[in-house]
């Protein structure tokens, strides 16, 4: 099955944050825990992954994204060295690690070693849905975060397409 209908029948993460307004106009997202988010990634990065909420999280949310369609594609598999080049900059060592990171958060789950037979959990399904619907446009270069991002979808594409 096409992970585009995987993922029509996944319940996105962050589908519990309710919609509140402060003051007239400003709509925030309300955790069940009582907290308040600018958006549901902000929410996914600072609540779930416990990330800093001081540095711009974009270019690391859309690497992870790309990470988890690579996975759902089965690249990992297909063209490991393909996803190694494009999205971890050549790196096999960081490649490994965060391949790790994401089965220890139980984005991905595997028989034998993760970087083999990697599958995304129930959780990575509905993580991916939230990161795919809530993907950036890039249109200014200017901003260093942005080229990243940039980057990391150009990557996406080039190991897709082989």
């Amino acid at each position: 099955m096409s992970h585009e209908l995987v993922l029509a029948q996944v319940r996105p993460w962050g589908s519990t944050l309710q919609p509140v307004t402060i003051g007239r106009s400003h709509v925030v997202l309300q955790a069940p825990d009582g907290h308040l988010w600018d958006s549901v990634r902000d929410a996914f990065w600072g609540h779930h992954l416990d990330m800093c909420m001081c540095e711009d999280q974009t270019d690391q949310l859309e690497l992870m994204r790309a990470t988890l369609r690579c996975v759902a594609e089965e690249m990992y598999r297909i063209d490991p060295q393909a996803m190694i080049q494009h999205l971890f900059d050549g790196s096999e060592l960081f490649f490994r690690c965060y391949m790790l990171d994401l089965s220890n958060r139980d984005l991905l789950e595997h028989q034998g070693t993760v970087f083999k037979h990697a599958q995304l959990s129930s959780l990575g399904w509905s993580v991916l849905a939230m990161l795919e619907a809530t993907k950036p446009v890039i249109i200014d270069h200017d901003d260093a975060t942005q080229q990243r991002s940039a980057a990391i979808q150009r990557g996406e594409q080039r190991i897709l397409a082989s």
